[in-house]
């Protein structure tokens, strides 16, 4: 992972960022010489980007897509020292920790890849961290545009007509310290309860909580989704976590990192590949295959608008019965007094 910050700052368009995918390129060469590779190169906000796809076991025809964006933000924007607010990012978690994972993960695949019953794409995306954030974003972009122009051109790297994706899986700060994962509301739920439990059963029950923190993140698998492949977003509480205070600041460097967490990721994400497709016949693992189902609980926002919805009604209830109340006491008051009239001039 220190490479990728050795090279410097991977912001889009600049030679750092072609320097990072070359990198990328000599790694996967070290496995492999003939590993195949195609570079996705596309233009947006004219900044030339480029995403770098890897394949392993061209021959089968269902597709598992691991996936990370190598991008890091061109502005600390959220640095609690507002002077260092225009500097840009290390991006040592949010960014090369999920590249770093991927790589590791190709090496251990790659020596089992004869046994694997499915094809593996390796996916790094470019521009997925500049959109606007405290009044600062390169102008015009939003968040996650190298994995929408994929999706979008994904048709020139497969063959629809025997090839089909089986899912995608994203790794985002995966290496920070105190990692633990949370419950990503855009991704298909069965997929990602599924490398919950399998992070559980490998003992890692602190960073994959049975009772994990729930929030929606657009993020790069959210392109994937969209299209209907099951997806799914390992990440963790970036916005308000004091285990790992330093996302879109400066402080986002290695000190931070903890290679337990990058360990933990990498084995969950390679247990999740064996339990689903090794090719053994005394393999009798039953997840959530074709992972179909998607359950997820309601936006916080939706909760409280909700709540409020209930609440307001509730109180509207509350003063048309008090009013009724009242009316009817009024109109008992009225024929009281009518009567106490009718006696008077009637003796």
């Amino acid at each position: 992972m220190q490479d990728q910050l050795d090279l410097g700052f991977r912001i889009p368009g600049t030679p750092d960022s072609v320097n990072c995918t070359n990198y990328f390129i000599s790694k996967f060469e070290e496995i492999d010489s003939n590993f195949t590779y195609n570079l996705h190169n596309f233009t947006t906000h004219l900044t030339e980007c480029q995403n770098v796809l890897f394949k392993l076991n061209e021959n089968k025809s269902n597709i598992v897509i691991l996936g990370a964006h190598y991008d890091s933000r061109a502005k600390a924007t959220k640095d609690p020292i507002s002077a260092n607010r225009d500097d840009p990012v290390p991006g040592a978690n949010d960014g090369a920790s999920g590249c770093a994972v991927l790589i590791e993960l190709a090496k251990v695949l790659y020596a089992e890849k004869d046994n694997l019953s499915c094809q593996i794409w390796f996916l790094f995306f470019d521009a997925e961290d500049q959109g606007r954030d405290n009044a600062y974003g390169i102008d015009g972009w939003g968040w996650c545009e190298g994995s929408q122009k994929f999706v979008s051109d994904i048709n020139n790297f497969y063959n629809s007509s025997y090839e089909y994706f089986d899912n995608m899986i994203l790794l985002d700060m995966v290496g920070g310290v105190n990692l633990q994962f949370i419950n990503e509301q855009y991704s298909t739920s069965s997929l990602l309860d599924e490398l919950f439990a399998t992070g559980r059963s490998l003992g890692y029950t602190y960073q994959f909580p049975s009772n994990p923190t729930s929030a929606s993140i657009i993020d790069d698998h959210r392109a994937f989704t969209s299209v209907g492949i099951p997806s799914a977003d390992l990440i963790i509480n970036f916005w308000d976590n004091p285990g790992w205070p330093y996302h879109h600041t400066t402080l986002d460097n290695s000190t931070y990192i903890d290679n337990s967490s990058l360990e933990i990721t990498g084995k969950t994400v390679e247990q999740f590949i064996y339990n689903n497709y090794i090719d053994d016949p005394d393999n009798s693992y039953q997840g959530n295959y074709p992972w179909s189902q998607d359950i997820n609980l309601p936006n916080i926002e939706i909760i409280v608008i909700v709540i409020v919805l209930f609440s307001v009604i509730g109180i509207v209830v509350l003063i048309q019965r008090t009013m009724k109340k009242i009316s009817e006491k009024e109109s008992d008051l009225v024929n009281n007094n009518k009567g106490e009239n009718t006696l008077f001039l009637n003796p």
